[in-house]
C-alpha cells in the first residue's frame, strides 16, 4: 500500500501502515491462543458457521449390531479411539454445534439409525469395543447427542443429518483444546459392510 513504511533490517522489509491526520499508524494482523499457539483472528465475527469432521473405519467383518451397540475402529476396549473433531477456532474457543451429518461409505440403509455421542475431552475409559454395549467414563465432560437416521443411498456410500436430542443446540465450552470427541452407538439392528468408514461432520456455530 502507498502508506506503507519501508525499513531496512539486513535485507530490508516492510511494514504495513495507515496514514491518519498526517501521522503514519502500524497496520496489525491479531491472533489467538493458548501459550504458545496462535490462530489468525480473522476479524472474529460473531456467528461464524464452520462443518468440521473427522472419520474412522471399522474392523473388517460384517458383525450385525444391537441397538445399543458401540460402533468403533476396534473390537479391543483399549485400543477404542473416539473421533476427534476440531470444532472451535482456537483452543479454549466456545461455539454451539447445531447438527451433524452422518455418512458411511457403505451403500445399505436398513436399520441405518445411530446415535453421536459428544465429549469436551476424549473419554478416559471405553468399556467395549466395536459391536459391545456403549458404556465410557466421562460424565463431567459429556456434551450431549445427536440421532442420526441414514435413509439416503448413493452408489458410494449413504448419508443422513440430525439434530441434538435436547434443545436446539449442543453448547461447549473448552479448556486447553479446540476438539470435542465422538462416539457411535448403533440404534438398529444394523449389518455393517466390512472395514466401513463412518465420516461425522458437525455444523459449529463458532464464536
Amino acid at each position: 500500500m502507498a502508506d506503507n513504511v519501508a525499513i531496512t533490517p539486513g535485507t530490508g522489509a516492510t511494514v504495513a501502515a495507515d496514514e491518519v491526520a498526517g501521522a503514519l499508524h502500524q497496520r496489525v494482523k491479531i491472533s489467538v491462543g493458548a501459550d504458545g499457539t496462535a490462530a489468525d483472528w480473522e476479524g472474529l465475527v460473531s456467528n461464524y458457521i464452520a462443518r468440521p469432521s473427522g472419520n474412522f473405519t471399522r474392523p473388517s467383518d460384517t458383525t450385525a449390531y444391537a441397538s445399543g451397540d458401540l460402533v468403533a475402529n476396534s473390537v479391543t476396549a483399549g485400543s477404542v479411539d473416539a473421533v476427534s473433531i476440531a470444532v472451535a477456532r482456537a483452543s479454549g474457543g466456545t461455539g454451539s454445534i447445531r447438527r451433524a451429518l452422518l455418512r458411511k461409505s457403505g451403500t445399505g440403509i436398513t436399520n441405518s439409525i445411530f446415535r453421536i455421542h459428544l465429549y469436551e475431552a476424549d473419554p478416559s475409559t471405553v468399556t467395549n469395543g466395536d459391536n459391545g454395549a456403549w458404556s465410557t467414563s466421562g460424565v463431567a465432560d459429556y456434551l450431549g447427542a445427536i440421532d442420526v437416521v441414514i435413509d439416503r443411498a448413493f452408489t458410494d456410500g449413504a448419508a443422513g443429518e440430525g439434530v441434538p436430542l435436547a434443545g436446539g443446540e449442543i453448547n461447549f465450552d473448552l479448556t486447553g483444546t479446540a476438539n470435542v470427541y465422538a462416539l457411535l452407538e448403533a440404534r438398529g439392528a444394523y449389518t455393517p459392510a466390512s472395514a466401513e468408514v463412518f465420516t461425522i461432520e458437525l455444523e459449529v456455530l463458532q464464536n
